[in-house]
């Protein structure tokens, strides 16, 4: 048996020639994340075996040498390529940045410029032979700089298979296969190097059943079983990463993927806050069903994409968020790989809030224009058509005294100003309420009462306050509609019979709000509806707003009037929808 023809050449001609086919495999799949550089890795083992089979075949340790340096001087380049690998395979951008390319490739040209040099005899010092049969090996004294280049090397490579382990966690079942591959081939390499190491340290027993031979050659050769099978099933670069994370988890929406068990597999820091957990929080280990099921939009969301249905364009999720209502636009779509095979869903919460909160605001805005445009058509009537007839009255009155000379109306013209200057002042009043302008407190219903019946002229009219309970109101506003309903009732409730008994108000509670009631003559049910219309008065002295202001601050409050009859036959002004403090 020839040199050539051993088994340890022909096994590295072997591994050779397998490096160079999976190389040209992984090429055909090139457009995949990491196969272009898995190629080069693999392009590199095969020129790796091949200069070791011209270092077998050499037959002095003077023509051994040249060899075994660029062998040695290119072994750096291993530790380059597969974490540049396992970066790209895995989609961790992060690790591909200057940060931590530009000292690891320094470090690594330093050592390949070092094992060229050999300054100091640092790498190798002395060079013997052993021979296997017809085959001289090589056995080299190595020196500390090989095992600082061990170091950087299995450093690198173990560092990047941690990378790719570490995704299994967070990847679907159906993409694991790959990662199986990876690990499998990982492990080969790690114990066949740890069998080469062993033979030059005197830390661990000799492992190597064949010393001085570098088993770790022959790698490529046993690797090449799981990367076939993976070949032959078609999905080594199968893989499409979960989540390109640097995109995902700057973003400000929320994102969900579930595998096809129904398991999440990724959640983002928006994800994690939606869901009331820190930002930083690992994935949730229960399912998606028991993680979303203290949010029946997001579980239904996730469960109509799973069952295959569309999901509606306006699916909006209502949360409270660190003590904010946030409201979210919940997209959903199944993930499927290349072979359009079902592997989970990704859930997508968009953050409208600040959207939301300006629809709100301009849906308001508007409303408050439309009632502002109301307000200002009945105010341009009232002025044409209502306060016209004072102005008239009291103009007639001056021309005449002009002409005459008589100043016996003086009085009335009093009167038609006094009259003036009241349906002014109510116009000023009704201008300035609107919801904007609401200021809620803690307000006692009978203490208001009180305080606006002390402003009103009540003759004998007595007032009666048996609940004194709490609302929430703009105080100065329910002055305003207490004193306009006690005039009301002082005014219109007055039965002529001068003989009847003292009228008497009441203010009392509702379950939700409170009421203003009378024992006078009532309104009449026909009427009921238009008393608090603008412009409604049985009088000529009457302005016609003051009913129409007490509709505008309950409308102002968000408040609902019935116009009804008290127990005593009265008028009774019911106000519901009345905010309290503790509701």
């Amino acid at each position: 048996m020839s040199a050539l023809t051993h088994p340890v050449v022909m096994l590295g001609i072997l591994s050779t020639a397998l490096a160079i086919l999976i190389a040209g495999i992984t090429w055909q799949q090139r457009q995949t994340a990491g196969a272009r550089t898995y190629t080069l890795l693999m392009i590199t083992l095969a020129v790796w075996s091949s200069l070791y089979i011209g270092q077998l075949l050499a037959p002095t340790v003077a023509t051994k040498r040249p060899w075994f340096i660029v062998r040695h001087a290119i072994s750096p380049l291993f530790g380059i390529s597969f974490w540049v690998f396992a970066a790209q395979y895995t989609d961790h951008r992060d690790l591909l940045t200057r940060r931590f390319l530009v000292p690891i490739v320094t470090v690594g040209l330093g050592f390949i410029v070092l094992i060229l040099r050999n300054p100091g005899e640092l790498y190798w010092s002395a060079f013997a032979l052993d021979s296997m049969g017809p085959l001289p090996l090589l056995e080299p004294s190595l020196g500390p700089l090989f095992w600082l280049n061990a170091v950087y090397i299995f450093g690198l490579v173990g560092t990047a298979h941690i990378v790719i382990v570490s995704m299994w966690k967070r990847t679907f079942a159906s993409y694991r296969s790959p990662l199986l591959v990876l690990s499998i081939v990982g492990t080969i390499e790690f114990s066949l190097s740890l069998l080469f190491l062993s033979e030059h340290t005197s830390l661990f027993p000799a492992l190597n059943p064949w010393p001085n031979v570098q088993l770790i050659t022959y790698g490529a050769t046993i690797s090449a079983l799981p990367i076939g099978w993976s070949y032959v099933n078609d999905f080594l670069f199968d893989i499409q990463p979960l989540a390109h994370q640097a995109v995902i988890e700057s973003m400000d929406d929320a994102v969900y993927i579930i595998d096809q068990e129904g398991v999440i597999r990724y959640v983002n820091p928006p994800g994690n806050r939606l869901l009331g957990r820190p930002p930083d929080a690992d994935v949730p280990t229960d399912t998606a069903a028991e993680v979303f099921a203290a949010h029946p939009t997001l579980l239904s969301c996730y469960e109509q994409s799973v069952a295959g249905d569309a999901i509606d364009d306006d699916t909006i999720l209502n949360c409270d968020i660190d003590g904010e209502q946030r409201f979210y636009d919940l997209e959903a779509s199944t993930i499927t790989n290349t072979t359009r095979e079902y592997v989970g869903v990704v859930v997508v919460g968009r953050d409208i809030t600040a959207e939301r909160r300006q629809r709100i605001q301009l849906q308001d805005r508007t409303a408050q224009l439309e009632r502002q445009n109301e307000r200002l058509d009945q105010f341009g009537q009232y002025v044409s058509h209502d306060l016209r007839n004072p102005i008239q009255v009291a103009s007639g009155y001056v021309e005449l005294a002009r002409e005459t000379e008589d100043l016996s109306r003086l009085d009335d013209i009093d009167r038609a100003i006094h009259r003036m200057s009241e349906m002014v002042e109510d116009l000023r009043e009704l201008t300035t309420v609107d919801r904007d302008t609401i200021d809620e407190e803690q307000v006692a219903v009978a203490t208001a009462a009180n305080t606006a019946w002390a402003h009103v002229d009540t003759r004998d009219a007595t007032l009666a306050t048996p609940n004194n309970a709490t609302i929430l109101a703009d105080s100065d506003y329910l002055l305003h509609v207490f004193e306009n309903l006690f005039r009301n009732a002082i005014e219109h409730g007055c039965p002529d019979d001068t003989t009847a008994a003292p009228l008497t108000v009441t203010v009392g509670p509702l379950d939700d709000g409170f009421f203003i009631a009378d024992d006078g003559v009532g309104i009449p049910e026909a009427e009921r509806d238009s008393v608090l219309e603008h412009g409604y008065t049985t009088t000529d002295e009457g302005t016609g707003l003051g009913m129409s202001i007490v509709r505008t601050i309950a409308d102002a409050h968000e408040w609902s009037v019935t116009v009804t009859e008290s127990e005593t036959g009265g008028a009774c002004f019911e106000f519901h929808d009345v905010g309290r403090p503790d509701s």
